[in-house]
């Protein structure tokens, strides 16, 4: 059965993807040494945008690593959500959700249209959480490995348990029923524990 669109006002709701070429400027750009439009926002509201990308530039980008994504490519997903953010930012009735949605949904319409090779662990990163401690760094290596083998469901409602999502959350989110969130995230947690189990006996 086919599901409904989402509604006009729903967060969820995909964003025209598409613009110039890199590199090339954006049509009706303004001249070089012009402030660039604001997108009507307040003084308060640029405030509140920059604390918002301050806060979930670093964990979205971690968040698309872990689904697969190249430290590259998960900062370009990243990057691109965060200007549709700022142009939308009136329209957007929940922030956190909504780039959340668009970010994954911008890596998916990627991972379907071009097969590329990922790094089996990406170096460290501005754009991602950078530990101070090398062992910190390596555990989070190691968590990125074992999300890669895990089923896309899986990966997905795991990374989001790690980022600090509830499972109502993760459920009202991605659009499935709190228990199909809770039997992915058992059998997401068995995997890992097998993973782990079996590093311990090598």
């Amino acid at each position: 059965m086919t599901e409904p669109g989402p509604r006009e006002d729903d967060p969820r709701k995909p964003l025209p993807v598409g613009g110039p070429a890199e590199g090339a400027p954006e049509k009706g750009a303004p001249a070089e040494g012009v402030t660039p439009p604001s997108y009507g926002l307040s003084p308060e509201d640029e405030e509140a945008f920059g604390r918002f990308y301050r806060a979930y530039v670093p964990r979205l980008t971690a968040y698309l690593v872990h689904q697969g994504a190249s430290v590259d490519r998960a900062g370009e997903f990243v990057r691109d959500t965060m200007v549709k953010a700022h142009r939308s930012w009136h329209e957007i009735r929940s922030h956190k959700s909504w780039a959340y949605s668009v970010a994954y949904r911008e890596f998916v319409r990627h991972a379907t249209r071009v097969e590329e090779p990922v790094e089996e662990v990406p170096d460290s990163t501005t754009l991602l959480r950078r530990p101070e401690a090398t062992e910190s760094w390596l555990q989070e290596q190691e968590i990125v490995r074992v999300l890669r083998g895990l089923p896309a469901r899986q990966r997905q409602v795991l990374a989001l348990m790690l980022d600090g999502w509830k499972p109502a959350e993760i459920a009202k989110l991605i659009g499935i029923e709190g228990a199909a969130v809770r039997s992915n995230l058992f059998k997401a947690r068995k995997a890992v524990a097998q993973h782990l189990a079996r590093r311990e006996e090598d």
